[in-house]
């Protein structure tokens, strides 16, 4: 099977209460995505059918996979389908629900696809402010001593924002850590390397509404784009430094920052 570009679905919270026979079995049918055969599941797991659609059908029962038959114009028995449900999504059903809703309904009364995406960009920010109020983001550091990042207490407020200024090779990495661990959170799986000459790549190895975001990558994408680089922004990084290459490689989209240039600092 083809490797396909772009991260995994994230895994829900109702995984955790499974056994582990289940939650693997849960898992590659998450990965492999859209609906699956009982076949399928057995060689992508090395596991005999029979077993594997015992793990099916009891995930049925617990609400997390559901089951149909294929459509077929010759003789046999119809194979039976099995796809995960929006019970198996990280922020449960009735959230993806409204997620999918919402997008829908900006994808209708937006026509023209540069304009929806400026909305989803503007929706990003708005998001990544929301974040910041209700503080679920670790707040900066105060300020850095020359060394490297111990918290120097008391300094004043604007003097804290300079010795905080993502042009210190520190500061950057701090801002960037905080949004990975951010992004870790919210279901993304993020790995963040550092590059060279001063940026970041961050792999985004999971999507907690990843099915939305191959239809309509021009608003989900842009706006995890928009949330980003509001987070960053607020700690001094220039929006253009912070770009999204959605679906860029199997088994990741690619959030990039971009070190300051040279005439910034």
């Amino acid at each position: 099977m083809d490797k396909v570009l772009g991260p995994l679905p994230a895994r829900g919270r109702a995984r955790e209460d499974l056994s582990p026979a289940r939650r693997t079995t849960l898992d590659a049918l998450l990965e492999l995505g859209g609906r699956r055969t009982v076949a399928e599941l057995a060689q992508a797991l090395g596991q005999h059918p029979n077993t594997v659609r015992e793990h099916l059908d009891a995930l049925v029962r617990a609400g997390l996979t559901e089951r149909t038959l294929r459509h077929s114009a010759g003789r046999g028995r119809p194979a039976a389908l099995y796809r995960a449900t929006l019970a198996a999504t990280p922020a449960g059903p009735e959230y993806a629900v409204l997620a999918e809703v919402l997008i829908s309904a900006l994808a209708r009364a937006v026509p023209d696809r540069d304009a929806r995406a400026a909305q989803a960009l503007e929706a990003g920010r708005d998001w990544g402010r929301a974040i910041r109020k209700r503080e679920l983001i670790d707040r900066p550091r105060l300020a850095l001593t020359s060394l490297g990042g111990a918290p120097v207490d008391g300094a004043a407020p604007a003097e804290a924002a300079r010795l905080t200024a993502p042009e210190d090779p520190a500061a950057l990495r701090d801002s960037v850590t905080r949004l990975g661990e951010l992004l870790d959170r919210a279901g993304f799986d993020c790995r963040t390397t550092a590059e060279p000459g001063g940026g970041y790549t961050q792999r985004l190895r999971r999507c907690p509404v990843l099915d939305l975001a191959r239809e309509h990558p021009d608003i989900v994408c842009t706006s995890h784009l928009g949330m980003a680089r509001e987070l960053l922004a607020h700690d001094g990084v220039a929006p253009e430094r912070v770009t999204l290459e959605a679906f860029a490689e199997p088994g990741a989209c690619l959030l990039r920052i971009a070190p300051p240039a040279v005439d910034d600092e």
